[in-house]
């Protein structure tokens, strides 16, 4: 196609102001969810405090994953900072792995345009026009902030090491792109296998997916012999980097595991087994220590030890689930991969569906029939490790934050893919679609980023306190009524009961017992005899108090005690 290419000036123009964009918008999102937290959040900030007091048994943990817990240590190590400012460095951690994931990004934008220069160079689509260099860039940063932002909810201030997996997907699919260009030298096999070695760490998926970007690093050489030993020297330190982890998680489990977040995951979404598991149904194993159920109506569950953390329920959820036997079900199974696919449509269409169906238009207007899946073929070693994440997560439980940087790989592929006749018609087509797609893109992402925009200048004009922070709310009203911290708490709550850790992290409390969600209401319906046998249930426990977030009746009667300006009350069982 003419002018396929662009001179390196406007490509510099062109990558400038799309970066300035990503990183404005990373800047504005984080900032206005600078106190945000959840529950896998506090998990992770408990494992990095761990780390830091030396407590490798607590550290070592089978669900959560060590790199952003070794990231989050680092930081608290640095800033030391008060309950008050521990989120917000979080997120300011997660701002420096968004830039990071965005320079990562940027490698392997750059080498898929170099790859497309080297085919057209080969006279690769003689004849037919291909998506231009500048639309292709635009796509990309495109597909990024849609997929490190909204994807993976960080306008909604998530934390979890998502993002240090799409740093990881993008390097590994770069240096695929670069082994694909021709480069088989020995250093580039060498960043592979520290690269996914690195993204083990980050997330134990990756570990079996690092063996699909072995297997197509393999194959893309050409040359089987030339290419083993370099694949054998990746897959050596993609080892190297993996077993010390999984040597000291597989001792500390008593049975070899690279990690458990996916048979956990497996027992409770497709088995059905939720986590106050107690044996039942028959034939779903052995429970080797379950949580502790100590009142039946209301039911009472207490998990105070051995495990020392916030919230100890989601700290290691694979500890109370040992015993638990992941077993093959028909009907749960084909609903876990319906709701699979329901979330892979809904992220396929997303951004106003002007994705997926201007690739159909192209493809479609292309009329090539066949050779539609050859164009597309010739980025088989990107297509394939996305595929093979889609599908592996589609067995257990998909999430848009999981496969975001997948569906990046696949898009890009596709249109990568596209070919059209080479001819004036062709170009204003390519063009619209583009085009089409930056104005969905922009209408997509212009209501959050303007209302990140006018909440950053209310804060900055107003001050911390023009927004409410709730968790900080709770903890800091619990401190000016007594609690301590190190206290151990009891939960009722009608909301998620997960939530909670949020504040007793904040003022260092441990979380031991509670009344399950469903059965909160069972609790304030029953008679004062039965409320009483559930608040002494707790007390031998050893919980110091009751947390609510159900403002009970008759409330200074009852001895309950309102938490500044929220729904939440607490009962002291002892001084």
């Amino acid at each position: 196609m003419r002018r396929l290419f662009i001179s390196d000036s406007k490509r510099s123009r062109l990558k400038i102001g799309f970066r300035l964009l990503a990183v404005t918008i990373g800047i504005l999102q984080h900032w206005v969810n600078r106190h945000a937290m959840n529950p896998d959040g506090v998990s992770y900030l408990d494992v990095a405090d761990a780390y830091l007091r030396g407590d490798w048994k607590m550290a070592v943990n089978a669900m959560w994953s060590p790199l952003y817990s070794w990231f989050l240590a680092v930081a608290l190590a640095l800033f030391k900072p008060s309950p008050y400012w521990e989120f917000p460095v979080v997120q300011l951690v997660n701002f420096i792995i968004y830039l990071c994931a965005l320079i990562c990004f940027e490698f392997f934008l750059r080498e898929v345009l170099r790859f497309r220069r080297a085919q057209t160079a080969e006279g690769a689509g003689n004849g037919w026009a291909t998506f231009p260099e500048w639309a292709l860039i635009a796509l990309g940063y495109v597909l990024f902030i849609w997929s490190s932002v909204y994807l993976m909810k960080m306008n909604l201030g998530r934390v979890h090491p998502d993002t240090c997996v799409a740093a990881v997907v993008y390097l590994a699919s770069g240096i695929s792109l670069r082994i694909r260009r021709g480069a088989t030298d020995w250093p580039t096999f060498i960043a592979l296998g520290i690269v996914l070695g690195i993204g083990y760490l980050a997330k134990a998926p990756m570990f079996p997916l690092a063996f699909i970007f072995l297997a197509v690093s393999l194959f893309l050489v050409g040359n089987l012999r030339r290419a083993a030993p370099r694949a054998s020297i990746a897959f050596a330190l993609f080892l190297s980097l993996s077993v010390p982890f999984i040597v000291a998680l597989s001792t500390a489990k008593g049975r070899l595991t690279f990690s458990d977040s996916g048979r956990v995951n497996y027992v409770w979404k497709v088995n059905e087994m939720g986590v106050y598991w107690q044996g039942e149904p028959p034939g779903s194993g052995a429970p080797a220590h379950p949580v502790r159920k100590l009142f039946d109506a209301p039911a009472i569950y207490e998990y105070g030890t051995p495990i020392s953390s916030t919230y100890p329920l989601h700290y290691d959820p694979s500890y109370w689930m040992e015993g638990a036997s992941p077993h093959f079900e028909l009907k749960p199974q084909i609903h876990v991969l319906l709701s699979s696919m329901r979330t892979c449509y809904v992220t396929l269409f997303d951004i106003h569906g002007s994705l997926i169906v201007g690739l159909f238009i192209l493809f479609y207007m292309g009329r090539r029939g066949w050779l539609t899946v050859r164009d597309i073929s010739e980025y088989w070693f990107l297509l394939t490790p996305a595929l093979a994440a889609l599908v592996m997560y589609s067995l257990v439980h998909v999430e848009q934050r999981y496969i975001a940087p997948f569906v990046v790989l696949l898009y890009m592929a596709l249109f990568s893919g596209v070919r059209l006749p080479d001819s004036q018609e062709s170009k204003r087509l390519l063009k619209a679609i583009m085009m089409t797609i930056l104005v969905m893109f922009f209408i997509y992402i212009s209501p959050s980023t303007t209302h990140a925009a006018y909440l950053t200048a209310q804060d900055l004009f107003k001050g911390e306190a023009s927004r409410r922070n709730v968790p900080w709310q709770v903890a800091d009203g619990l401190k000016r009524i007594g609690v301590q911290p190190g206290d151990k708490v009891a939960l009722i709550i009608a909301g998620d009961p997960y939530d909670s850790s949020m504040w007793a992290r904040l003022d260092r409390l441990r979380i031991i017992a509670e009344v399950p969600t469903g059965d909160a209401d069972d609790f304030w319906t029953a008679s004062s005899s039965v409320k009483n046998q559930v608040l002494q249930t707790f007390a031998r426990a050893g919980a110091k108090l009751v947390v609510t977030d159900k403002s009970p009746t008759l409330a200074t009667a009852d001895g309950w005690q309102k938490i500044d300006d929220t729904d939440y009350h607490a009962y002291f069982l002892s001084k």
